[in-house]
């Protein structure tokens, strides 16, 4: 009941009550206070209406109080459910933050679930929350987990956060640009200089791509891109600079023995093999690749003379097929050098 309601049916009542016991009896009644010589004389309407003015005044706080409880209650749910949904932004954007327990009992055992919890977008959005920011938030992140570069300055996410790296390696293959600027400058990780690096390599930027050579540690992955671009002719390497990749990167026997194929039909016989000798005299992980080169080329004498440096106990494979060779036989030349 509003309490204006509750005034005016207070005053009615008061009213008829004291109109009704007056028309009963118009005496006065006299009360001598206690402790007092004070004696307070009045009629006797309203001697009863005092007693329903007290309880009516009784009831009124009562129904205050009441409702400034719930009023307090209210208060702490609304404050409540707004720190776990800040919980759940900071959750999802990594933030480092303290944890801001809800006083509530319910939302207070939610908060520790959550706590407990790697929270994650999935790739179908179908329902909204009402919640606009963090549905905004989520709106985003699911675009960007789609591949788009989103705007996340609103929300201010970590550093640390798998968005904000997922997010920059998005900008990083949409903009040539933006990726020049993460190799010009020491602030971005070797992650994102890689992953910029092979942008321009995707892009054919020779030009570009050699000034940026020295300003990232390669690895398998890039250096293959970079050879393959050696491949396709897009840009020319020396023999030292294809040998210094490699030992940079850590070739194994197998990858060079696969650079080898790779480069059989890109690559003149003279150059195929002076390439691999090369390699083979910086790095003896090589040494298998330069005998597929020199038996697919059909350089018998050459590949017999440097097996000839080796211990006879060495290089059995090798030995093998030029054996069976001799004898007549032809077997596949991978049979023997690739695994």
């Amino acid at each position: 009941m509003k309490f204006k309601y509750y005034i005016s049916a207070l005053f009615v009542f008061i009213v008829l009550l004291g109109l009704y016991v007056y028309s009963l009896s118009g005496e006065s009644y006299s009360f001598a206070i206690p402790l007092s010589t004070q004696i307070i004389t009045l009629p006797v309407a309203v001697w009863f209406i005092i007693p329903v003015i007290v309880f009516f005044i009784i009831v009124g706080f009562l129904d205050i109080g009441g409702s400034y409880r719930m009023w307090r209650k209210r208060t702490k749910y609304k404050r409540d459910y707004k720190l776990i949904l800040e919980q759940i932004e900071n959750q999802l954007l990594n933030k480092d933050v303290p944890l801001k327990q809800p006083t509530m009992n319910r939302y207070k055992s939610l908060s520790i679930l959550l706590n407990n919890l790697t929270l994650d977008i999935k790739d179908g959005i179908a329902l909204k929350s009402g919640e606009a920011r963090l549905d905004e938030l989520i709106e985003l992140l699911g675009d960007l987990k789609r591949g788009e570069y989103v705007n996340l300055k609103k929300f201010n996410p970590s550093e640390k956060s798998a968005f904000l790296r997922k997010n920059i390696f998005n900008q990083i293959h949409s903009d040539e640009k933006f990726a020049t600027e993460v190799l010009k400058k020491a602030s971005y990780d070797e992650q994102y200089k890689r992953e910029s690096f092979k942008k321009l390599l995707s892009q054919g930027e020779t030009k570009t791509i050699k000034q940026f050579i020295g300003e990232i540690k390669f690895n398998k992955e890039i250096a293959n891109e970079m050879l393959g671009m050696c491949y396709a002719k897009k840009m020319d390497f020396s023999n030292d600079e294809i040998a210094q990749l490699c030992a940079e990167v850590e070739y194994s026997k197998e990858d060079y023995l696969l650079l080898a194929q790779k480069l059989k039909e890109c690559y003149e016989p003279a150059t195929w093999v002076s390439l691999f000798e090369n390699l083979a005299n910086k790095d003896e992980l090589a040494e298998m690749a330069y005998f597929y080169v020199l038996l697919e080329l059909e350089m018998i004498d050459e590949a017999k003379e440097r097996l000839n440096t080796y211990p006879q106990n060495e290089l059995l494979k090798v030995r093998a097929y030029l054996d069976l060779k001799d004898l007549g036989k032809k077997y596949p030349l991978e049979l023997f050098l690739l695994d």
